[in-house]
């Protein structure tokens, strides 16, 4: 669990209030970050003994200039939230209403995502209501077809900002519009790109049941098989069935893949979040020996360049102030892995397979993950089926920043 002290939440939010007032936004910003970063090295346990995190100097312009993007940067306030705009010629600060305004609405909104709704044919008020509260300031300093690299705060980790909907000229989703990822602090974001290799492929999944909480996938196999062929035979590592195990993923040296994929149930721990585990085959007698827990990822180092957790819950369920959504998501990024694509909700094992099949294609067509991931997502929403619904392609969000 993760230590943060409840009075250091206040002192900095008056802290960064009293910044903002003073029209100080470059030094607003700078404690909201180290905010994050001290949280961050705290709870991971990155501090040696007896020694302090100290904050470090960045020039928020230059992170967005090499980030190839737009950064919005929230922090939600008890008087107000803040959201910074961050391009690589300025910072603009804007004042939004305060998390006990913004966190009702998006609550109802998520509810109303996993609940299978489609919101263009609806007045669905809660998704505009976010798009013009969260988004729309700073859509003036957004170009045509951006990347945004989203950093966002408390209920906001739990949100899908490319489910918001865009009123004009007619109703559509902010995915539309925009290329979406989000990171955890400037500080992550400012990490080194993942150096440029053979893509080489480690594969994991359709596990053995170990119970019956967790069933077989059925549409586990055909996933795989969509996933391989967009590989060299001698480029991958398949474990499937009873050699798809926890030790078989540590032990198979991970830290020699550009992409890691899971295709596997998950679980996640709000009251520990480090027990959050990939479900796998059993690899012993021990009764858990078929959980690869988020606190073993952390502690394994990798360099992928992609990690897919096509998992229920992979990005974790509890929100920490300054470190965002806690899960595996957040353990592969913490081992080293550039981009983690990770769950906010269950996901549909029959419409999964097709949007991994189309963000593998457009991986192996030399697109990005972030735009391979909205590639894919925006196939199944403009389709003529139920998979054109938020609650089939939006669960899925990438995360960037090791």
């Amino acid at each position: 669990q993760l230590p943060f002290p409840s009075n250091a939440l206040g002192i900095y939010d008056d802290y960064i209030h009293f910044l903002a007032r003073q029209g100080k936004t470059t030094e607003a910003l700078q404690v909201a970050e180290y905010s994050r970063g001290r949280t961050l090295a705290e709870g991971l346990g990155l501090l040696q003994k007896g020694t302090t995190f100290k904050p470090i100097a960045l020039n928020p312009q230059e992170i967005a200039r090499r980030a190839g993007g737009t950064i919005l940067f929230y922090w939600l306030g008890e008087k107000q939230s803040y959201l910074w705009t961050i391009t690589a010629q300025k910072t603009s600060l804007f004042t939004l209403p305060p998390k006990s305004e913004i966190d009702p609405v998006v609550r109802r909104y998520r509810k109303a995502l996993s609940e299978q709704q489609e919101f263009l044919q609806t007045a669905d008020d809660d998704g505009r209501t976010l798009y013009r509260t969260l988004v729309l300031p700073a859509k003036p300093l957004l170009a045509e077809n951006a990347k945004v690299i989203i950093i966002p705060d408390g209920s906001l980790n739990t949100l899908n900002f490319e489910t918001l909907l865009v009123p004009d000229p007619t109703p559509h989703y902010w995915i539309e519009d925009v290329t979406i990822a989000d990171a955890s602090s400037l500080r992550l974001t400012a990490s080194r790109a993942a150096d440029r290799r053979t893509p080489s492929l480690l594969l994991l999944g359709n596990a053995i049941a170990p119970n019956p909480d967790y069933p077989e996938l059925r549409k586990a196999a055909a996933e795989m098989e969509s996933i391989e062929k967009n590989f060299s035979p001698t480029q991958q590592k398949i474990f499937a069935h009873d050699s798809a195990t926890p030790s078989a993923y540590l032990s198979g040296k991970p830290e020699q893949f550009s992409y890691i994929h899971f295709v596997a149930h998950g679980t996640a721990s709000r009251t520990s979040p480090l027990d959050s585990a990939i479900v796998l085959s059993k690899s012993g007698p021990e009764d858990d020996s078929f959980k690869l827990y988020a606190r073993d990822i952390v502690h394994h180092p990798l360099h992928a360049e992609l990690v897919t957790i096509s998992t229920c819950y992979g990005a974790g369920s509890r929100a920490y102030t300054g470190e965002g959504l806690v899960g595996l998501s957040w353990a592969f990024l913490r081992a080293g892995a550039h981009n983690v694509i990770g769950a906010l909700w269950e996901v549909s094992d029959v419409s999964t397979p097709q949007l991994m099949d189309e963000l593998y294609g457009q991986l192996a067509k030399g697109n990005t993950p972030d735009t391979a991931l909205r590639n894919a997502k925006l196939k199944l929403l403009r389709s003529s089926n139920a998979f054109r619904k938020p609650f089939y392609w939006a669960p899925f969000q990438l995360y960037t920043g090791s």
